[in-house]
């Protein structure tokens, strides 16, 4: 669901069918609250999760939701997937529809997925300018080599996408095993 803003006498004139002109009326009233104040301004912004009320009715409530989860493998990343089981499939509620996907991890992968139904948190752990890294534990079928260590600080090109990754850090941790920090979603 999209993060949004809108001014108070809109949000209400759409909800209650009152027009927008008589809103100043109404807040002059003490009609109408805003996260349980009175509110005074009809330009105030309102948010997706702001708690509005007139008199006395609730008009919006929303709480926003974090939830982690442990992706198992063969589940896709993804809301909506014709073919495969996605991750929102697994959630048992029913405001499922309204949570996005806070990064992603490949098919096979397992792990940590963070999903909210808060647009602006989402985005702003996923956008790769705010560079905030994710370290994950892999486990290799061949042993570890230096060659991959360098070529994971140097950025690795994918001439399939045409693109060239990020530097990443890759530590050791045993023949099999490494961790690896990335700072973008490939």
């Amino acid at each position: 669901m999209p993060s949004y803003s809108h001014r108070l006498d809109r949000f209400l004139s759409k909800t209650t069918g009152i027009k927008r002109s008589d809103m100043r009326s109404a807040l002059a009233q003490g009609r109408v609250r805003v996260d349980g104040l009175i509110a005074s301004d009809v330009t105030q912004r309102i948010g997706q999760f702001t708690r509005v009320e007139f008199d006395g009715q609730i008009l919006q409530a929303r709480q926003p939701l974090y939830l982690m989860m442990n992706k198992p493998a063969g589940v896709v990343s993804a809301t909506r997937d014709s073919r495969h089981t996605t991750v929102i499939d697994l959630v048992q509620r029913e405001d499922r529809g309204e949570l996005h996907i806070a990064g992603r991890l490949d098919f096979n992968s397992t792990g940590l997925l963070l999903l909210s139904n808060d647009g602006q948190w989402s985005r702003g752990l996923s956008q790769p300018e705010r560079a905030i890294p994710k370290v994950y534990s892999v486990t290799l079928s061949q042993p570890l080599d230096a060659r991959y260590i360098k070529a994971f600080a140097e950025g690795m090109y994918f001439a399939y996408e045409g693109i060239t990754t990020r530097p990443a850090r890759l530590v050791p941790v045993s023949d099999y095993s490494a961790e690896v920090t990335l700072v973008e979603g490939r």
